[in-house]
């Protein structure tokens, strides 16, 4: 899985739950629910990968293990952090252009997410280790 062959791109979303939304219902939901709308859409458009980082209070409880005596100001509230990595672009463009995503899963942000506070952030991908290796 070389990302030095070929350029690959991702877009990083920064999440955060729905003032109000019970913290594990929000992961449930986004894990079961949300990923339920989306991970055939992403594959019907070649999307490389689809990652999801639960952040929940219990995971930043543990940064102190990782990074001893890091100020709390450095560690981020965002809720969910997902990748998704895709070849070119406009996969991940045709993707957002869908029926699909159009009538279900941007509407269904509504039922999770808070848009006020998401944020996003895009670039090139490289793959250094994957699964244990030396890529």
């Amino acid at each position: 899985m070389s990302s030095k062959a070929q350029q690959l791109f991702s877009v990083t979303i920064f999440g955060y739950r729905k003032p109000g939304m019970d913290e594990d219902a929000y992961h449930e939901y986004v894990s079961e629910t949300h990923t339920g709308h989306l991970k055939e859409l992403l594959i019907k458009n070649k999307i490389v990968s689809y990652h999801m980082q639960h952040n929940s209070t219990k995971g930043r409880a543990l940064i102190d293990r990782i990074l001893p005596n890091i100020p709390s100001e450095k560690v981020d509230d965002a809720d969910c952090i997902v990748q998704i990595v895709f070849r070119d672009i406009e996969d991940y463009v045709r993707v957002k252009q869908d029926e699909q995503f159009k009538t279900v899963v941007d509407p269904d942000h509504a039922v999770f997410s808070d848009p006020s506070r998401t944020k996003f952030v895009t670039g090139w991908f490289e793959f250094h280790i994957a699964d244990g290796e030396l890529v």
